[in-house]
């Protein structure tokens, strides 16, 4: 299953007069360049959550106190009508109660380094993924923040975890914090850790996965990285955007080949973000929500040797596991999802282009379609907004399927 880095963009209808430059790529990001318009729209400011300023105001006043700011135990509840994978998380999720006379030094649950506090307060975890509750304060205050087409601040996390039932010991644990600033001292935001980051392509593990009722985990945050609402620009050497714009793609790519820092190409770096060094270490006993699973598994392929290996829903996603021989997968595939009412479903916030948030959708019953890579984001997409769009799919996927559940 390919990771897509920006799933969103494949959502969007470019028109042709906005043809793409190129993706030139960092580890954890990618940047657009186009013909004629090069320069990235940024949203600024920092987002006030209405919800919680009778619980920050007095702190947001005295930051010198951010630190010690009480740690909120409900984020879920207020934050999950506004993330990827709505619904009720609240209701499943659990607590995490410091245990009874634990000095503040030796807080499991907050963790302090460098003027800057974690907190972890609430866990969920389905046979899809482990969400985490957050809150992140600093007593010098957030640098400006870069946000999305959410208006959701451009927070990473770089660390690794660790658990009980792995036996290949600690993994890399990198991915995105979807929430708000409270106020300039204050960010609290969801954090989801896919199956596929823990159990990466070993089907053995993930029946193993998906039988046990808890299981004992370590995560170690080692950086909090933003994406900085003002990036350092590059010296375009006075060329102009008249200039810029007659370029081909090849005199593009050497043009910001010379002009680009060789630290740039670094994440994090000091031109586009700004970051927090851990470590922030916790260790959690989870307890793992079977009883909402529902799996078909298909396990065919068709002549075009594309096919569909197993669906999951959860709560609150869907993944899609396709089934493809080796060279159609080399030649490309992607993958789309229609709700049984035959609307795409949207991504969520994973880091795999196949996991579908399913919120307010009739999901009874869901029709897959694999394509041909090239074909869907050359011609295919444009149609995504269209009355026939599911019509178009059935002409031209390659493989298609009718899941009920």
């Amino acid at each position: 299953m390919d990771k897509m880095k920006n799933k969103k963009f494949d959502e969007i209808v470019i028109p042709e007069n906005l043809s793409q430059r190129m993706r030139e790529g960092i580890e954890e990001g990618e940047k657009i360049y186009m013909r004629n318009k090069r320069n990235r729209m940024i949203r600024r400011g920092l987002t006030a959550a209405a919800a919680f300023m009778i619980c920050v105001g007095f702190f947001a006043s005295q930051p010198a106190l951010a630190s010690r700011l009480p740690v909120i135990r409900n984020i879920f509840r207020l934050f999950q009508e506004d993330y990827s994978y709505q619904g009720d998380l609240d209701a499943v999720a659990v607590k995490l109660e410091e245990p009874e006379d634990t000095p503040e030094e030796m807080s499991v649950y907050t963790k302090t380094e460098g003027g800057v506090t974690v907190s972890i307060s609430e866990a969920y975890c389905s046979v899809e993924a482990i969400y985490l509750s957050l809150m992140i304060s600093s007593e010098e205050g957030f640098p400006d923040t870069m946000t999305d087409m959410e208006d959701k601040p451009l927070i990473h996390l770089k660390g690794t975890t660790e658990y009980s039932f792995c036996p290949n010991g600690s993994g890399p644990a990198t991915g995105t914090l979807e929430g708000k600033f409270l106020d300039s001292h204050t960010y609290v935001g969801i954090y989801r850790i896919d199956i596929l980051d823990i159990v990466g392509n070993d089907n053995t593990l993930r029946e193993e996965y998906g039988k046990l009722d808890a299981f004992d985990m370590s995560f170690s945050i080692e950086q909090i990285v933003g994406d900085k609402a003002e990036p350092e620009k590059l010296d375009l050497q006075g060329k102009t955007e008249k200039e810029l714009a007659a370029m081909t793609d090849e005199e593009w790519q050497a043009f910001m080949e010379e002009i680009t820092p060789e630290d740039r190409y670094q994440y994090p770096n000091q031109y586009e973000n700004w970051w927090y060094d851990g470590p922030f270490s916790f260790n959690f006993h989870i307890e793992a929500d079977k009883e909402s699973e529902q799996a078909v598994i298909v396990d065919e392929t068709n002549d075009t040797g594309a096919g569909l290996y197993r669906v999951v829903k959860t709560k609150f996603e869907i993944t899609v596991e396709e089934k493809c021989e080796e060279e159609r997968m080399q030649n490309g595939v992607f993958t789309v999802v229609l709700d049984g009412d035959g609307k795409p479903l949207p991504y969520g916030s994973s880091a795999y282009a196949n996991t579908y948030a399913i919120y307010g959708r009739n999901v009874s019953k869901i029709y897959v379609y694999v394509c041909d890579y090239t074909e869907y984001m050359d011609d295919i997409k444009g149609y995504r907004n269209n009355a026939d769009f599911k019509k178009i799919l059935e002409e031209r996927a390659l493989y298609e399927k009718e899941i009920v559940f």
